[in-house]
């Protein structure tokens, strides 16, 4: 059945984009076509802020459908450099996806930190006069968190037992989560695992939570290859509460090999983790 599951997930969902950031290890650069970046409104700004802190990674960025994938695209990391190289510099900003654009914008919506991290050294002014939609290359890298495991925090509104929504923290590599799984733990007996479903953003949820300490499995994918990921014991405790953060003990350090899209959506290819 887990089989099944995880061959089902892998027709449906898309490649991975373009990975490398800082290394030579990836086998994709920059995407032949351009998105644009723009600034986030001052509204959304202040609530990505509290995004940025709870993430603890790289700046965060609203995307566009194209890259927020109903949210099957949060968590995912992308670097962004503008194209105009008068006020550009050639690193530009490394963003994580944590929502989706307002008024559905095509390409990125940035912080002003993030926006001005891809200006050269004191020309910070001088992108911010190019104005709105600024025209960027971009390519998908893989997060990095150092000293960080995955770790699940339990949202509010979960009900201990039954209602239960939980998103992920430190989402590593160059992948998708595309199942999460739960189950009591048991001692002698195999466990009864029971799916939990995406909700938009990183939030997974389920209303038959079972009582007791909680085991986790989830499905990581970069295209249409995938694996399991299973923590050995229960990640979420018998007294577990909403607002909690519990670290599951696994690290998500797969990356893209081969046959790497820049497009979002592709009907063909193959792909590989590492």
């Amino acid at each position: 059945m887990a089989l099944l599951l995880l061959f089902t997930i892998s027709l449906l969902l898309p490649p991975a984009s373009c990975s490398s950031f800082s290394n030579t290890n990836y086998y994709c650069d920059w995407c032949p076509r351009h998105s644009t970046a723009s600034l986030l409104p001052p509204a959304a700004a202040m609530a990505m802020a509290k995004e940025e802190e709870i993430n603890g990674g790289p700046h965060v960025a609203a995307a566009g459908a194209e890259f927020f994938r109903d949210g099957a695209g949060c968590g995912a990391c992308y670097q962004l450099r503008c194209a105009d190289r008068r006020v550009c510099g050639g690193d530009g900003v490394k963003v994580v996806v944590a929502a989706g654009a307002a008024n559905r914008t095509a390409g990125f919506q940035l912080p002003r930190e993030a926006f001005a991290a891809m200006a050269r050294s004191g020309m910070a002014d001088q992108l911010a006069a190019l104005g709105d939609n600024v025209e960027v290359q971009f390519r998908r890298v893989p997060c990095e968190y150092k000293k960080k495991n995955l770790t699940v925090r339990v949202e509010e509104g979960s009900r201990n037992p039954g209602q239960l929504g939980i998103r992920f923290l430190y989402q590593g590599g160059q992948t998708d989560i595309a199942a999460v799984e739960i189950a009591a733990q048991a001692n002698h007996t195999p466990p009864s695992w029971r799916p939990m479903a995406r909700l938009r953003r990183r939030l997974w949820r389920t209303t038959r939570a079972p009582t007791g300490p909680l085991r986790l499995r989830l499905v990581v994918t970069a295209g249409f290859s995938g694996k399991w990921l299973r923590a050995h014991d229960a990640v979420l405790p018998a007294d577990w509460r909403p607002g909690q953060e519990y670290d599951t003990g696994l690290r998500v350090t797969d990356v893209a090999l081969r046959t790497c899209s820049c497009r979002s959506r592709v009907t063909g290819g193959s792909e590989e983790l590492r």
